[in-house]
């Protein structure tokens, strides 16, 4: 008969109830804990796994498995993409994880302990964490230290296991609705229901299964007050290319004319717009420009804030299913299934359009069908009139008479609007079972991701938009909104909706393993576990006509297509050894073989050392890698557009685009790691638990992409490193061109402590249970390739201008890495009632300069939530709700071009604000 020590007890407060625990029946069955292949009966674990049960998900008030894990404290935001950072970016409505801050990629997501396959975009190939449905989730286990030596490739920094529910019985549905309570959208809706049949332990056999529907509804900047406009003196001012600024002159055939005393301006102010003198700027949705233009005359830009998506609108429907069967005594076939679609809509300002680096530049099927790069007003054009007055009267009178460039932006095609469907499917089956007094398991995985892109507004083919207005006679007039019928019938052929990018990544494994006893020693039983694992990985990627050779503006440049696949071996062993009474040692051994990128082997080794009844210590070593992904290696190298970046040379040039070179690299090698652990566990009182662990993980070779700011500031600086990377026009000196193809650049070093506390106490009439996890970083360094150090802890940016450095693959590594990070729930239990308090905080972070060249920052966060149920009514549980109940709004926020919002900082805070939501769950 199993009996729970107090270290047990404080293991089970410490991590939510023990995971071991949970899944044992009366005889103290032996099972398996995320991080370890050896199944055994003890619950005190030597590594830090910290587990979610489906009571703790229940109290945090989330509606969705991004949500959820946005309140764990070793989820830093670096390299972590959420719905709210992805607005306005091609993450196709994906979310993925980062443990540690290490990135997506070098996150493990598992689901049911097995491998998911990748997103399906072709880039990191990181598991889309929005297919995954909450209310199916029994619990999450989090191991928060390295196990590639369990696990192989991608578990540099941990690994995050999402447990279904499995053995019910009866039938259960449920129902949320949450709306912020400030106007505009971002209301969230969900429908789940829950059956199951026949009892594992009773009949020998259950199956269950579950569905789930959710959908969250858009809310654009308009809609709060601090991101309606992406001007907020004297922080940051919106350089948006705007409609109908005059870059300068242009010789048809040739191209800008650059010499003499107006050359050609690349930037999106030039020489001015007629409208800015007489403040007409509003009648083409412009506004004046704050700012002085290179060229000293009035402009008008565009506010991108009102337009920009805070939240993107998403659907979600899935289906989860869960079946074991007795076949004898000693076996049973288990598995599972699960189909989930997310469908995400997102809407965003019209596109720009200007000659240049990032727009025409990028696109070959200009000179393929011998069209100028340019939207261009001819003298003979019945508008010119406007654009030759405006000239004289600014003292550039040598630009009248020749052929003009234009900036624009389109609204002939409204704004951008994007609908992308992400569809996970899996199945697994299994044999597992006791023989000869040693558990096997064999089983069979096969999953698929795919994906479809589409756009349905706002996009154009650039080469029919230039053609249209090189023609006088259309009489294309860019200071107004209404255009001639010959204009709006030469374009109306210009339009794309259709089709952008479908993908499949597909991922067959086939697992077999064998655990038990090896011998008794005199501290105890020797346990060992062993087996193989084979993996095929696929993905292939097909980009619509249009957008792979890059002619459709604003989708970033040609996409080229990807078609790859690749196999892995896997030999593992693990030994757990008691040494002496009370320390217990753990061995494990990996070897990996790749048939692209050769062969690797890791091993870890952990200590467990009980002195005492209440104490547990344990510490562990170990190695790690992370394989290049398929993407990672063989995409092509293209010609697309930059992030948007500030010019060193001359910082005035906000928000600049250009072109960005950018691709895969078939040399590279895999990434590597070394991390070691040290912790605790102490029950000073039989109600209170408290867990603490150091962590230090160093990953080498580290595969990254630089960010475009990172390139341009430091090929400025002369950092030998990026020599080259940076092409500027010899004329104006203008950035035209951005080098920034993947390389295993540097390092990274991440140092800090985990704190896990849980206290549980009957007080008079009812129970008080409050609990906290906090994770504070010592250090968080990364070397950049030519051997600059950037300290990334609490800051974006090493000095004004100056983003830390990348340790991500895409999207910039999003995020901050902040010093602390905590949160924290407090339950009162009495009768029918329970009331639970929520804190979630994030200590203060350095950001960009302001305009005035003064330092800003982020002030520290606190955010409450509070959650009253009610199960007083036979069979059912009736929840209300409040996240962020204060309504605490964000300080502005001088980002470091790392996001399209205005005014908050989208990796940190939901844009929500004060959410309130309704709960209800029927069983019977």
């Amino acid at each position: 008969m199993f009996k729970k020590t107090k270290v047990c007890q404080a293991l089970m407060l410490a991590f939510g109830g023990s995971v071991l625990l949970a899944a044992l029946p009366a005889h103290a069955q032996r099972v398996e804990i995320t991080g370890s292949s050896i199944k055994r009966v003890e619950a005190e674990g030597a590594l830090p796994v910290q587990t979610l049960t489906k009571a703790d998900i229940e109290r945090t008030g989330v509606q969705t498995t991004e949500q959820l894990l946005q309140t764990v404290s070793a989820m830093a935001s670096s390299g972590q993409t959420q719905t709210a950072t992805g607005t306005g970016l091609a993450t196709y409505g994906a979310s993925a994880v980062s443990l540690r801050g290490l990135g997506q990629e070098r996150t493990l997501v598992l689901l049911n302990g097995q491998r998911l396959a990748g997103f399906a975009d072709g880039t990191t190939g990181a598991v889309n964490i929005n297919n995954i449905p909450l209310s199916a989730i029994d619990r999450v286990e989090i191991l928060k230290d390295g196990a590639s030596a369990v696990y192989g490739s991608d578990a540099v920094a941990g690994v995050v296991n999402f447990i279904l529910t499995k053995n019910f019985q009866g039938y259960q549905i449920g129902g949320t609705y949450g709306t912020p309570t400030a106007s505009g959208g971002g209301q969230q809706y969900q429908a789940n229901i829950l059956a199951g049949w026949g009892d594992r332990n009773a009949d020998g056999w259950n199956l269950t299964v579950g569905g789930q529907w959710t959908k969250n509804t858009e809310l654009l900047g308009k809609d709060r007050s601090y991101s309606k406009s992406d001007t907020n003196l004297p922080f940051y001012a919106g350089g948006g290319t705007p409609l109908g600024s005059i870059q300068g002159a242009w010789n048809p055939g040739v191209g800008p004319v650059t010499t003499g005393p107006t050359p050609f301006s690349f930037t999106g102010s030039g020489y001015g717009n007629p409208l800015a003198p007489s403040g007409q700027c509003g009648t083409i949705n412009m506004v004046a420009s704050p700012d002085p233009s290179a060229a000293g005359a009035p402009w008008c830009t565009f506010d991108t804030g009102p337009f920009v998506g805070l939240l993107g609108a998403t659907e979600n429907t899935s289906l989860t299913a869960n079946f074991t069967a007795r076949l004898t005594a000693k076996a049973e076939v288990y598995g599972d299934a699960m189909w989930s679609q997310t469908k995400s809509h997102s809407s965003i300002q019209p596109s720009p359009f200007r000659h240049g680096p990032g727009f025409s530049d990028t696109d070959p099927q200009f000179a393929n069908l011998g069209i100028d790069p340019v939207l261009l007003l001819s003298p003979t054009n019945p508008n010119y009139p406007i654009a030759a007055d405006f000239l004289n009267a600014q003292g550039f009178g040598n630009l009248v008479g020749q052929p003009l460039s234009i900036t624009s932006r389109v609204f002939d095609f409204g704004n951008r609007v994007t609908s992308d469907t992400s569809t996970q499917t899996r199945v697994v089956g299994g044999v597992r079972g006791d023989w000869n007094n040693q558990s096997y398991d064999v089983s069979l995985n096969w999953n698929q991701n795919k994906l479809k892109g589409t756009v349905q507004d706002g996009f154009f083919y650039q080469t029919k938009l230039a053609a249209a207005t090189q023609d006088p006679a259309n009489a294309w007039n860019p200071w107004s909104l209404t255009q001639s019928q010959a204009f709006t019938n030469a374009v109306a052929g210009a339009k794309y909706a259709g089709g952008t990018l479908d993908g499949t990544s597909q991922l067959f494994a086939a697992q077999a393993s064998l655990s038990g006893d090896v011998m008794k020693l005199p501290a105890g039983t020797m346990q060992y576990a062993a087996g193989y694992q084979y993996r095929s990985e696929s993905i292939k990627t097909t980009p619509a006509a249009a957008l792979a050779v890059g002619d459709i503006s604003g989708l970033g440049g040609a996409t080229p297509p990807i078609d790859a696949d690749r196999t892995i071996n896997a030999l593992f062993g693990e030994l757990n050894v008691p040494i002496i009474k009370n320390l217990d040692g753990n061995l494990a051994l990996r070897w990996d073989d790749y048939s692209d990128v050769g062969s690797s082997t890791n091993w870890k080794a952990n200590l467990r050392w009980q002195p005492v009844e209440q104490l547990l210590v344990r510490g562990s070593y170990g190695t790690g890698f992370r394989a290049p992904t398929l993407p990672d290696l063989f995409t092509p190298v293209v010609a697309g557009t930059s992030s948007q970046i500030i010019d060193p040379a001359d910082p005035t040039q906000t928000e600049i685009q250009t072109t960005s070179n950018s691709g895969g690299n078939p040399n590279l090698k895999p990434e590597t790691s070394k991390q070691y652990s040290l912790g605790l566990v102490f029950q000073p009182l039989r109600s209170l638990a408290i867990g603490l662990d150091y962590f230090n993980i160093q990953v080498d070779d580290t595969i990254a992409q630089p960010s475009d700011q990172e390139i341009v500031t430091n090929n400025y600086k002369g950092d030998p490193a990026y020599a080259g990377l940076v092409t500027r026009d010899p004329a104006t000196g203008s950035i035209t061109s951005i080098n920034s193809t993947l390389a295993n650049s540097g390092k990274l070093q991440a140092q800090g402590w985990d704190l896990d506390l849980n206290y549980r106490e009957t007080l008079g009439p009812g129970v008080l249970s409050l609990g906290l996890n906090g994770t504070y970083y010592t250090k968080f360094d990364q070397t950049s390739p030519g051997g600059a150090v950037s300290n990334k802890i609490g800051t974006t940016v090493n000095g004004c201008g100056n983003p830390v450095i990348s340790s991500t693959v895409g999207l910039d590594g999003y995020g901050v890495i902040l010093r602390y990070k905590q949160y924290t729930t407090a339950t009162w239990t009495q009768g029918n009632w329970s009331t639970t308090l929520g804190n979630s905080y994030a200590s203060r972070y350095h950001t960009d300069c302001d305009l005035n060249g003064d330092p800003t920052s982020q002030p520290s966060m606190s955010l409450w939530d509070l959650q009253v149920a009610f199960s007083g009514i036979k069979n059912a549980v009736l929840t209300l709700g409040a996240r962020n109940i204060f309504d605490k709004q964000p300080t502005p926020y001088v980002a470091n071009s790392n996001q399209f919002q205005a005014g908050y900082d989208a990796s940190q805070y939901d844009p929500r604000g004060r959410f309130v939501y309704v709960t209800g769950t029927f069983k019977f």
